[in-house]
């Protein structure tokens, strides 16, 4: 009687199983519910920097994958071009837009019809102008930290690209004698003024070093350098503008040695 009742109970969970097998599981019953136009899309994340340079250009782009999407880019304030699947947008800063932003935006839709908000990235736009090394030529202002402003004459390098001598360094030059400054030529704009032997102007000859920036749109630059002088070592500041624009603003600043 016991095995009995025990393949009867067998046979009816058996049974039940395969009845419940032949039906959809909530999983399944869902995504044969699902129609594309349920997705609402949403911009997650666009990678690109957030401050740059005129006249650079930088790429933008979506940072996830969705089946079939597609992304709209519009820019205000620069221009821009879209790759092949729209993930990727190119903008170029050619010009200093309004309020010095350009405002990126992109819009994702899905392969439905169904489109996101916009979501929108602001790019700062810094000035810069291409270096002409002209524009670093002729006479200019020299403003030095605890001594004054004088004229420097400012000549081209007979050979170094992007390199200019000035003849008259700490005001107190042996005539021929110059010092070198090179120019990065980059978005960076430095300054560098390598070690080199110079004669001063009562025929004592040191060595002068320095480093400092410049701005290829205002045709100014600044230097910080060390100087050797009769055993001596020195630091001094410089800053530099073309000697039309009349005497800098002198920037007061504490200072150790003075001539």
């Amino acid at each position: 009687m016991k095995n009995k009742i025990t393949a009867r109970v067998a046979f009816f969970l058996t049974a039940t199983l395969l009845l419940a097998s032949c039906g959809k599981s909530y999983i399944e019953e869902n995504q044969d519910a699902y129609k594309p136009t349920d997705v609402v899309p949403v911009v997650f994340s666009v990678s690109g920097p957030t401050a740059v340079y005129q006249t650079e250009v930088r790429d933008y782009k979506i940072g996830y994958s969705r089946s079939g999407s597609t992304w709209a880019w519009t820019v205000t304030g620069a221009t821009v071009s879209v790759s092949a699947d729209t993930k990727t947008a190119t903008v170029t800063f050619s010009t200093k837009p309004a309020n010095d932003t350009v405002y990126i935006s992109v819009v994702e839709t899905t392969s439905a019809g169904v489109s996101s908000a916009a979501k929108v990235v602001k790019a700062k736009v810094n000035p810069f102008c291409a270096l002409d090394i002209n524009n670093f030529v002729g006479a200019f202002d020299c403003d030095e930290e605890g001594y004054g402003v004088y004229t420097a004459n400012l000549t081209k390098h007979p050979t170094l690209t992007n390199t200019i001598q000035n003849d008259n360094f700490w005001d107190f030059a042996a005539p021929g004698s110059y010092v070198n400054y090179t120019f990065s030529g980059d978005f960076l704009e430095t300054v560098t003024v390598p070690k080199q032997d110079f004669t001063y102007g009562d025929g004592v000859v040191g060595w002068v070093e320095g480093s400092g920036k410049y701005d290829g749109c205002a045709h100014t630059f600044v230097v910080d350098y060390v100087n050797e002088y009769d055993g001596d070592e020195y630091e001094t500041h410089h800053e530099f503008a073309p000697g039309s624009k009349g005497v800098m603003t002198i920037k007061k600043r504490n200072s150790s040695t003075v001539k």
